[in-house]
């Protein structure tokens, strides 16, 4: 197993807390829960081609995030299209050109990435003062 990318690293971790956020939303857990992301350990060691970090963060905090984003990225947060094929995403939204879908996934998947790390940075400080 090679070194992930960042971009790889945003995907993956979006996609965990969403798959987290939707359980709380299907009744798995309160609304208001903690979600908690962290990395698949292997016999007790985390990669070492990659740094991870837990993140915590508010159930109802996350769909304040994703609506942050504007329109269609937002709609890609929600519908996961990041996870996907692009020419899904072509499809649902009537673009033509590969090119185009990509960079607005890309766009997507840093601009809610950067929203997640606002969070977290001031979630920390909030916790520390």
């Amino acid at each position: 197993m090679g070194a992930i990318g960042p971009y790889h690293y945003k995907v993956w971790v979006i996609g965990e807390m969403l798959d987290r956020y939707e359980n709380c939303k299907n009744g798995a857990r309160k609304p208001n829960s903690k979600l908690f992301v962290k990395p698949p350990e292997k016999e007790g060691k985390v990669s070492k081609n990659a740094y991870f970090e837990d993140i915590v963060i508010y159930a109802v905090d996350i769909e304040n995030l994703i609506s942050k984003l504007e329109s269609p990225l937002d709609e890609i947060i929600r519908g996961r299209y990041f996870e996907g094929d692009v020419r899904t995403f072509m499809e649902d939204f009537g673009i033509n050109s590969r090119r185009e879908a990509r960079k607005l996934i890309v766009r997507a998947v840093n601009k809610f990435f950067h929203e997640l790390e606002k969070y977290r940075r001031g979630s920390r400080v909030r916790k520390t003062a």
